[in-house]
């Protein structure tokens, strides 16, 4: 291992100077606008990730994006409800309790 100054060095610039990056479509891209669109009291079923036909997601993708996005919410807590006899799981919005 190379000791930390003989690494090349780095060239600094201004924010400005760096390109913008277009919007991409991730794959959980569809998944976080569905779960915007919950209202409260509302929920939506979500298949688990299928090897022979590409589709769904698996259940560690389907937690972290319910969690981030729950935790990021000022007024809404998703949660994640398994449905282990149809592969998959259901998303409920309920609002989050008020501080008042």
């Amino acid at each position: 291992m190379q000791p930390l100054d003989a690494m090349s060095v780095f060239e600094k610039v201004s924010v400005a100077d760096i390109p913008a990056r277009s919007a991409r479509r991730s794959k959980t891209t569809p998944l976080r606008e569905a779960i915007s669109a919950l209202l409260p009291e509302e929920a939506f079923y979500v298949p688990y990730f299928d090897q022979e036909t590409g589709e769904g997601f698996k259940p560690s993708t389907v937690a972290q994006v319910v969690g981030r996005m729950s935790k990021d919410s000022a007024d809404y807590r998703y949660s994640v409800r398994s449905e282990a006899s149809k592969n998959g799981c259901y998303i409920i919005c309920n609002p989050k309790p008020s501080n008042g």
